[in-house]
């Protein structure tokens, strides 16, 4: 066998880098794809399970942690926050619209509003999350699709066709991120 020349040695060691090089390339790339597919598949196929997948997955992914959850007590978690934070939020508007208001009856409706908003976030979102972590899901399920109606009941106490816009247009997202936590919870029974 004759010997190997410099170049054609240089060109062989070369070549077997290039090739180790692309191999692991390969293998890292599939295996970060794979665990990035896994992480999408909780979150895709927990909402799937709900009346409202497009919203479930919007709202979940908005939340870093549910790319990092592995189960979906933890998405359920995430979800019972997201109703939380909604209903704050909404809670916060009508606190300012009822300072800013003389109108009796807006003023009137604008408190059962306060009142039921402050229901959700302070009694039923806890329930919810003490229900979904002790194991009995139905009463979790139940605080939460209570939470839905507390926002119909926000919006049917305002005379016809004096309800702001902004509850008006809240109001429908107030009730399916609720109803879309209560599908979840009740997955777990």
């Amino acid at each position: 066998m004759k010997p190997l020349s410099k170049n054609n040695l240089l060109l062989s060691h070369l070549l077997f880098f290039t090739t180790l090089v692309l191999f692991l390339c390969t293998t890292l790339t599939h295996a970060y794809s794979y665990s990035i597919v896994t992480e999408e598949d909780i979150v895709t196929t927990t909402c799937k399970q709900t009346p409202d997948p497009k919203l479930c997955e919007s709202a979940l992914r908005s939340d870093p942690r549910s790319s990092t959850t592995k189960d979906n007590q933890g998405l359920i978690l995430i979800m019972i926050d997201v109703v939380k934070n909604r209903f704050s939020e909404s809670l916060g508007y009508v606190e300012d619209l009822t300072r800013k208001t003389h109108d009796p009856d807006m003023k009137r409706a604008l408190s059962k509003c306060i009142r039921v908003y402050r229901v959700v976030v302070d009694t039923s979102v806890d329930l919810a999350v003490r229900a979904v972590k002790q194991g009995v899901p139905k009463f979790g399920e139940q605080a939460m699709t209570d939470a839905g109606n507390e926002a119909e009941a926000c919006w049917m106490a305002f005379p016809e066709g004096k309800a702001p816009g902004r509850i008006v247009d809240r109001t429908p997202m107030l009730h399916g991120v609720s109803n879309v936590a209560a599908s979840m919870i009740k997955a777990l029974e």
